[in-house]
């Protein structure tokens, strides 16, 4: 029985493609013209600011402990297919050894799971930034409303 360690490598790059087509995409967007929004429209664009770092940085922990979770699975993979190579010969040692790798294979599905998860939270976030780009990319505010607003979100305790 082999065990499954390709997964983790085609997980990587299919976050990586995803996350390279989103950016191209923006970088072909074309230029809109500066516009002067009201404090309404820059509250919004503020507060949609705000929304997308933050779920960036909880997608970009997400990403890092799959890794993390990836590269141990591929550690395990190795050992597994160097102890199944020296059981061969012993079935109650092999008994053992294929259980771990039961528990490996669920390992990988989880991981499969959860890159596919991750990979549909990346586009989400992504069409969110392409979103907020076009509404918000090309504005322009009077200086008091952002301290208006600013001054707003530090009564509230927000960023």
């Amino acid at each position: 029985m082999k065990p499954q360690s390709i997964v983790s490598i085609a997980c990587g790059l299919l976050l990586a493609a995803a996350h390279l087509q989103a950016v191209h995409a923006q970088a072909q967007a074309p230029a809109k013209a500066p516009r002067i929004v009201s404090r309404d429209e820059l509250r919004v664009c503020m507060n949609n600011e705000a929304e997308l770092a933050t779920n960036r940085k909880s997608l970009d922990e997400r990403i890092a402990k799959n890794r993390e979770d990836n590269a141990a699975i591929r550690a395990d993979s190795a050992a597994l297919a160097e102890e199944g190579r020296r059981l061969e010969e012993d079935q109650k040692p092999m008994d053992r050894y294929n259980r771990k790798v039961k528990q490996h294979n669920v390992r990988i599905d989880e991981s499969r799971k959860m890159a596919d998860v991750l990979k549909t939270d990346l586009e989400t976030l992504n069409k969110g930034l392409v979103s907020y780009n076009e509404k918000c990319g090309g504005i322009t505010f009077l200086p008091e409303d952002k301290q208006a607003i600013l001054q707003e979100r530090a009564a509230a305790g927000t960023k």
